[in-house]
């Protein structure tokens, strides 16, 4: 008859060793996961390497095109200039120009490249960092940081 301690060991070290090639098998689905995602990575980079040298190689399309529209643009300004001063007078076109300027100034305090105000958004970061190694500092210099590293990980 067998010991009853001995054939709990042993059930024990059985659990162990599947739960220990359970996590070898789940550590090798991560892995996979984790080449995968390398790989799609490195396939997006290379999507944009050669989209940045085709758009470069064809600058000059998209540039007249610019041009295209920006010419369009003036000479439609000037065709709506004529006809508000024949029909109101110069002083409308002065009050549309001021307007237009007043339109432009608001849009640009609104909205940047990217809707963000880039400057405020790099100061608030700028803050928020000063602050937290302020905050660190004090709690080094006052024993804090020591105390918490002792008590989590012992000496």
């Amino acid at each position: 008859m067998a010991d009853p301690f001995v054939e709990s060991i042993r059930a024990g070290i059985g659990g162990f060793s599947e739960a220990i090639s359970l996590a070898e098998d789940l550590e090798g689905a991560v892995q996979q996961v984790s080449d995968l995602g390398k790989k799609e990575l490195a396939a997006r980079a290379a999507w944009r390497r050669k989209k940045a040298q085709v758009h470069g190689d064809y600058a000059f399309i998209d540039a007249i095109e610019e041009y295209k529209r920006v010419r369009e643009a003036q000479d439609m300004k000037a065709q709506l200039k004529a006809q508000v001063i024949d029909k109101w007078g110069r002083e409308a076109w002065v009050k549309i120009e001021e307007i237009e300027r007043r339109q432009k100034e608001e849009f640009a305090k609104l909205y940047t490249e990217d809707g963000h105000d880039r400057k405020a958004m790099f100061q608030f970061k700028l803050a928020c960092f000063s602050a937290a190694l302020i905050i660190v500092l004090i709690m080094w210099a006052t024993g804090v940081i020591r105390e918490l590293s002792t008590a989590f990980y012992g000496d």
